[in-house]
């Protein structure tokens, strides 16, 4: 959880999973932490039945489970929930709690665009990239088009082209920054559009591109060093040796040895998804 948390309570035999941060919490001290310490992720949903029936079942919490139920059926809103955990138990003083609500106050304040806009940055902070594209696609698709501008815009255009990047391939990332960049007119965008140029080896359109953008030979030649160091690193990952070792095996006719450490590879991703999907 990021710190040393000392539970006085109950420990719960099974863990209450938030799947946003891929967090599991087993204790009232752990939940308040993480309500305390991720205010910007708060939402109604954190604050259903499923988190309720956990209290009440895992943690012998049946009051504090009957009070939250009764703030949802008399439409409490999300600081009278968060603050009713909080106050749980004696993790945080009274002034911090009030430090909390001040802070949740201010993100409760903003606009119906500002928390969609948020959420699905949050979702793609955490490589949520299918929530986080179904919710920047909901944004472009409804109301809120019409008051974005240009630079908005192509800001949830970058944001969408990071998705394709992990999800659908680089070709349609490249596609993506270029018309973000031709919205927002960042230079963090025409750099990442760049950069997916030269990954996806189009070094004739990256070259056209840079030129056609006004990119001057030193920031070219910047970002090509950027991505050349980037790439040595990562051959010391362990990821890298494991492809290089797969390679290997496949050149040298080794099949069994291939396929034993390709199901190994897949086993892990698997469990990988099992825990951001579960």
């Amino acid at each position: 959880m990021g710190k040393l948390i000392i539970c006085n309570g109950k420990q719960a035999f099974i863990p209450y999973y938030i799947k946003i941060t891929n967090t599991k919490v087993y204790s009232i001290e752990e939940l308040c932490y993480y309500i305390y310490n991720n205010v910007e992720l708060l939402s109604d949903d954190l604050f259903g039945e499923p988190l309720i029936g956990w209290l009440e079942d895992e943690l012998d919490l049946k009051e504090r489970a009957a009070k939250l139920r009764d703030i949802l059926h008399n439409s409490g809103d999300l600081r009278e929930l968060a603050v009713c955990i909080l106050c749980s138990c004696d993790y945080y003083t009274e002034l911090e709690i009030k430090q909390f609500i001040h802070k949740l106050d201010e993100l409760i304040k903003l606009s119906p665009y500002e928390k969609r806009k948020r959420k699905a940055d949050n979702y793609l902070k955490y490589k949520q990239f299918a929530e986080a594209a179904n919710a920047y696609e909901r944004i472009l698709g409804g109301e809120d088009m019409a008051y974005l501008s240009s630079e908005e815009y192509g800001n949830i255009l970058h944001n969408l082209a990071i998705i394709k990047l992990h999800m659908v391939g680089m070709k349609e990332a490249a596609e993506g920054f270029k018309e973000a960049y031709e919205r927002n007119h960042n230079e963090e965008t025409l750099r990442e559009y760049l950069i997916v140029l030269k990954l996806s080896k189009q070094e004739h359109l990256l070259m056209d591109e840079a030129k056609s953008y006004g990119v001057s030979e030193d920031k070219l030649k910047e970002i090509l060093s950027g991505i050349a160091t980037a790439q040595e690193q990562a051959k010391q990952t362990a990821q890298y040796k494991i492809m290089e070792e797969l390679e290997d095996c496949k050149q040298n006719g080794r099949i069994n040895q291939m396929y034993r450490i390709a199901y190994d590879l897949i086993n892990e991703w698997k469990q990988e998804f099992r825990i951001e999907n579960s």
